[in-house]
């Protein structure tokens, strides 16, 4: 195997390659990044067995690839990554010499390092799922950012640790819970599907770290796994076993009172008194009335605060609830608006929490009973 590519080039992709890989992995192969070269091609795969990342390069003007030699190898991601980030060139040469050594030039100098022979890569399952949707960059990374931090990261109930794809006809409904909150995306699809699948939160999280915002996604999942493909690169995923809780039955579909307030001031208000906590956890009391809404916190250890929102608009009847200040704050920044609408369906009662100008995103908070 012998070819020239540029370094620059060369790098990116292996950054978006390496992404799958862990360096926690007990098959030595698996630590590494599988090259395949052929006459026309360069294939670059990696993987830890639960996500796997493979992407093609052909010769262009871009790359300047020029193939010598056609061969595979494996090398170590992590070694591999380190030299072509610090080599001080445009273009690098890479060759495999002895069975297993490689040798990396630049026009200063050369490394060499010991590969793996690539048949000991373990073989890969790249066949293309049967359900297929469409889904533009910018709309992926919406559904990620505004309700991947919302999943679980505890394996008690795994499929908790997710995103929920639930397609119903054309609307697209992605959900991510840990049983405390819930956030809930809805994208409008190009054609009807009907398919229910949930894709680990770190998968979702890697794909997005991967795309363009001007890229076009294809998705195709059945009920094993999900590829994410765009750009002559592949991303794929398993699947987690067991079923979704059913969430709608939790979204409120009336209420008592609601709140509309400045984005900015009630974060603010939360993320001041983040450091009073009962047991590490972050609580905050809303006191509302249509005369002024306080924020409180108390701990027995540390002390206690109250603040009035000046920016807010409330009506409806008094209420008040003890909720987690942390969760309310996440809900509040994966809006992303000036304001927020704050709906109450009752006491001890699931809240909602929206964008008055955005219907397809919504976040639920559970109360917290409180005996102060």
């Amino acid at each position: 195997m012998h070819f020239s590519i540029d370094r620059k080039y060369f790098y990116d992709k292996l950054s978006i390659v390496s992404r799958a890989i862990s360096v926690f992995s007990p098959l030595p192969a698996l630590s590494g990044i599988c090259i395949d070269l052929k006459d026309d091609s360069m294939t670059l795969t990696g993987s830890d067995s639960n996500i796997s990342i493979r992407t093609v390069i052909v010769p262009g003007e871009l790359n300047n690839l020029d193939i010598e030699e056609e061969g595979s190898i494996i090398i170590d991601s992590k070694y591999l990554l380190e030299i072509v980030r610090k080599l001080d060139c445009k273009n690098i040469e890479i060759e495999v010499i002895d069975y297993s050594l490689v040798r990396i030039s630049s026009d200063n100098g050369q490394f060499n390092l010991n590969g793996i022979r690539s048949n000991e890569y373990p073989d890969i399952d790249f066949t293309q799922p049967n359900h297929h949707f469409v889904l533009k960059a910018t709309d992926l990374k919406s559904i990620v950012s505004q309700t991947a931090f919302a999943c679980s990261d505890k394996d008690q109930r795994p499929v908790l640790m997710g995103v929920n794809f639930n397609s119903q006809g054309n609307m697209l409904y992605c959900s991510g819970t840990d049983s405390y909150r819930l956030a809930r995306k809805t994208i409008e699809l190009g054609s009807s599907q009907d398919f229910n699948i949930t894709i680990p939160s770190k998968s979702l999280t890697e794909v997005v770290r991967s795309v363009s915002d001007d890229d076009t996604i294809d998705i195709f999942a059945d009920s094993k796994k999900a590829q994410f493909v765009f750009d002559k690169t592949i991303i794929q995923t398993r699947l987690i076993d067991g079923t979704f809780p059913d969430v709608q039955r939790i979204i409120p579909t009336s209420c008592v009172s609601k709140m509309l307030v400045d984005s900015y001031e009630i974060a603010g208000t939360i993320d001041r008194t983040n450091f009073i906590r009962n047991d590490k956890v972050h609580l905050i009391k809303l006191e509302c009335t249509p005369q002024e809404t306080h924020v409180k916190t108390y701990s027995s250890e540390i002390g206690n605060s109250d603040e009035v929102l000046t920016k807010c608009e409330y009506e409806g009847e008094e209420i008040s609830l003890t909720c987690n200040g942390t969760y309310m704050l996440d809900a509040i920044k994966a809006l992303g608006c000036e304001k927020v609408l704050i709906e109450f369906s009752g006491f001890m009662k699931p809240i909602k929490v929206s964008n008055p100008e955005d219907a397809s995103v919504l976040m639920i908070l559970v109360p917290i009973r409180s005996y102060d």
